[in-house]
């Protein structure tokens, strides 16, 4: 029994390092001149939030790259016009396979 609670305990600490090892090495995107952004965590995923400075234009969105380590897709948010709160993409995934966002860019509009 004891041999089991330790390989169950391996396996749990193994998968926890896998999960959270990708998305802290995922830095080295940032936001355009006068915009920044700030990523966070959903359940199952992460999320990026922008704000930008008035630019020019009506106002912006973010598009998130996302990954869940062997699907990749593209998740636009809603338009924001400027001075009106953040744009905001969120990638999800599932219990075993959660998603990440692995760089993002911010559209003009």
């Amino acid at each position: 029994m004891r041999r089991k609670c330790t390989v169950f305990a391996i396996a749990v600490f193994s998968l926890f390092g896998l999960a959270v090892g990708p998305a802290a090495a995922a830095g080295g995107d940032f936001a355009p001149p006068g915009c920044f952004g700030q990523r966070y965590g959903i359940l199952f995923g992460q999320g990026v939030s922008v704000s930008c400075f008035p630019g020019e234009g009506y106002g912006y969105r973010v598009l998130a790259h996302c990954s869940n380590g062997s699907a990749f897709w593209l998740v636009a948010g809603l338009p924001v016009p400027y001075g009106f709160g953040p744009a905001v993409a969120e990638c999800s995934g599932a219990l075993l396979v959660p998603a990440q966002v692995i760089t993002y860019q911010v559209d003009e509009i």
